[in-house]
């Protein structure tokens, strides 16, 4: 069944050859009246243009229907795309979709949020925001002799890499970090001293590479300016046997003979927590085998709440990654004729020994 169709221009009140910033401000004169979230005591007092043009093409409908179609009009007329396919095609060509010289253009269909609309115009969820918030929560400032009075701006960030063994991942640490900041030595906040201040780092068991530790306005400390966080960035420090892989898994690397990736062979591992593993390879070792032992990697980091951590304190980690353990290859560094000779009958028996074992295998399956 045909419906009329919508003139989106009447419905925001402006002509067609409306620049995109008077349709932006017709919205915004509409939809400070009627938004469902204002205030209307206060209406009048923050707004006053809210009340020009208050009889509109839509006045004879409610004020919620009115609130869905300017929302769906500026959802169409603020997007240059929308704009120009309604221009030339109308709300037909924008609802079933037109072939345009670059390209078909699909259905459009409003997504019906319409306070996603009035957040991305006001950039806030009210547009008594910034006078709200400046009442509720005020600027700190600053009065000095030497510098007068004004707004205190928040200084950058200092960011720092702190290198973690291995071992202290495992296990979890405290690490307190020093760190030299300019204070404000006297009460008049005239004279400024550099000074030692300690910051402590709690490091949980299994902590990931790339964990930031922030610590809230620990920065210098300036009359006329809010101090800055010091972040700690956590880096994995290179270890001499282990490497992390997976975020909780260790790979072990382990050096082997020829006869031994042949025959098997019994090696022992050392832990990051002073243990010995005891690994039996029973398997041929070819060309990227690895040996997983389950359970012997690193401990999966929690985050926790500080109420869960507390209830969980003194229970010991039950989830850890897996110990991969890969093999590299010594090969002789020189071998005589005779050497060569011996390798080569070595490997022509072996052969032989191999279809022997084929065949049998063949004969008792058939």
């Amino acid at each position: 069944m045909n419906r009329p169709e919508l003139d989106y221009y009447a419905v925001l009140d402006m002509p067609r050859n409306a620049s995109k910033e008077q349709i932006t401000l017709a919205y915004r004169r509409l939809a400070v009246r009627l938004c469902p979230h204002r205030d209307k005591k206060y209406e009048q007092d923050f707004v006053p243009l809210a009340q020009e043009g208050k009889l509109t093409h839509l006045s004879p409908m409610g004020e919620v229907k009115q609130w869905a179609y300017i929302n769906m009009a500026f959802d169409v007329l603020g997007n240059d795309l929308y704009r120009a396919i309604y221009d030339r095609y109308g709300e037909a060509g924008l609802f079933e979709g037109v072939m345009l010289p670059n390209g078909y253009f699909p259905p459009y269909q409003y997504h019906g949020d319409h306070m996603k609309i009035y957040e991305e115009v006001f950039a806030s969820y009210s547009p008594y925001a910034n006078i709200i918030d400046a009442v509720t929560n005020p600027p700190s400032l600053y009065a000095t002799r030497e510098h007068g009075i004004g707004v205190r701006h928040k200084d950058a960030n200092t960011e720092r890499i702190i290198h973690l063994s291995l071992e202290e991942i495992r296990t979890g640490c405290v690490k307190l970090m020093h760190v030299w900041r300019q204070e404000i030595v006297d009460i008049k906040e005239s004279r400024l001293e550099k000074r030692k201040h300690t910051l402590k780092l709690n490091i949980q068991p299994g902590t990931t590479a790339g964990t930031r530790f922030c610590f809230k306005e620990e920065g210098d400390r300036y009359p006329t300016t809010i101090p800055g966080d010091i972040i700690f960035i956590v880096a994995d420090k290179p270890h001499p046997e282990f490497e992390r892989r997976n975020m909780h898994d260790l790979v072990y690397r382990h050096s082997i003979t020829l006869a031994q990736a042949f025959t098997g062979f019994i090696f022992y591992v050392n832990t990051l927590d002073k243990r010995q593993l005891k690994i039996v390879i029973t398997d041929v070792v070819c060309p990227g085998y690895q040996k997983i032992v389950p359970l012997e990697g690193l401990p999966k980091c929690r985050n926790l709440d500080a109420v869960t951590s507390i209830k969980h304190a003194n229970k010991r980690f039950e989830e850890f990654g897996d110990l991969i353990i890969e093999f590299n290859y010594i090969f002789p560094k020189y071998l005589t004729t005779e050497m060569k000779v011996m390798t080569r009958n070595f490997f022509n028996e072996f052969h032989k020994l191999e279809l022997q074992l084929e065949a049998e295998e063949q004969k008792h399956m058939s």
